[in-house]
């Protein structure tokens, strides 16, 4: 089982956005965006702790479901939108909580040992672009 952390400080409503293709989004990610390479491997099982718009890793979700491919309508501002379950390039993680974390994001970060490149390894903050680390 692998653990993986990600940001969703801009808050963006996964749950709303793909509501239709199921229940408990998590996150989603494209291949454009930092992160990629460690979001590409989440599996079902694993485990995603999200760092919400207060800076705060509230929640430990328990992934249930994957799916790739999912194409957004680009033409909306901040792409929230599904015009079709294939044909794109973004993969959704759903799942589900299983328990509460409820601790600022700097500490879960060292707490954790998270290491990325978008991470500042002296005072665990993140950096411009943060999106997924794997741990």
């Amino acid at each position: 089982m692998q653990n993986f952390l990600v940001s969703n400080i801009a808050d963006r409503r996964h749950k709303a956005i793909y509501k239709d293709l199921g229940e408990g989004a998590i996150f989603d990610l494209s291949p454009s965006q930092h992160g990629w390479n460690e979001f590409s491997s989440v599996v079902v099982n694993d485990s995603i702790y999200v760092i919400n718009k207060n800076l705060n890793v509230v929640l430990h979700y328990k992934v249930t479901k994957v799916m790739d491919g999912i194409k957004l309508d680009e033409s909306t501002e901040l792409a929230d939108k599904v015009l079709s379950p294939k044909g794109g390039d973004v993969r959704v993680v759903f799942g589900l909580p299983v328990n509460r974390v409820d601790m600022k994001y700097p500490t879960f970060v060292r707490k954790n040992g998270v290491r990325s490149t978008k991470i500042n390894p002296d005072t665990s903050q993140m950096l411009q672009g943060f999106n997924c680390a794997k741990f």
